[in-house]
């Protein structure tokens, strides 16, 4: 059996490799029983490693949480709401490049957004939901809504078994 971070680092040379991210613009995971493995902050999709894949658990946050991915609670409210059993998050250059062609003014949705926009805990998510500058183990709610985030399957011969979930956005 391949150990689920030998499994997110071939998803991640893929997913570089393919044009639909740079190397630093997302995360993956797979859920196994209760525990996920999840991408780290700050490694290189295309250069993981057993030290840059961290175990956390599934249904509480844990000590790992300050070193994976910030999205892993999103990740987490994807494993606990659907039957789905690996997620690839990635930031496509184009949506990135069109996101910088916005006049307007972008008021963040979700924490991410307010982590790297700014923010306050008025800022609403698509559900009404408020969102804070996260610290430490704190996350934003996660709607039952996750459908209206532009989470959605997606098939491109990369799928394995219990699906993906792949979001696009800038």
């Amino acid at each position: 059996m391949i150990d689920a971070w030998q499994e997110i680092a071939r998803f991640g040379r893929k997913v570089v490799s393919s044009g639909l991210t740079s190397s630093r613009f997302g995360n993956i995971s797979i859920l196994q029983d209760d525990k996920i493995f999840i991408t780290a902050t700050g490694s290189m999709l295309d250069e993981l490693d057993s030290s840059t894949v961290v175990e956390v658990d599934l249904q509480h946050a844990c000590e790992m949480d300050k070193i994976a991915s910030i999205e892993t609670c999103v990740h987490r409210a994807i494993y606990l709401k659907t039957s789905k059993t690996a997620i690839i998050h990635t930031h496509s250059p184009y949506a990135v490049a069109l996101s910088m062609l916005e006049v307007e003014a972008v008021e963040p949705i979700d924490s991410e957004g307010v982590l790297l926009l700014g923010g306050d805990a008025n800022n609403r998510g698509p559900a009404g939901e408020r969102y804070a500058r996260p610290s430490g183990f704190s996350c934003p709610p996660v709607s039952s809504g996750l459908h209206r985030s532009g989470a959605r399957s997606i098939r491109r011969g990369v799928e394995p078994k219990g699906g993906l979930y792949h979001r696009l956005h800038g």
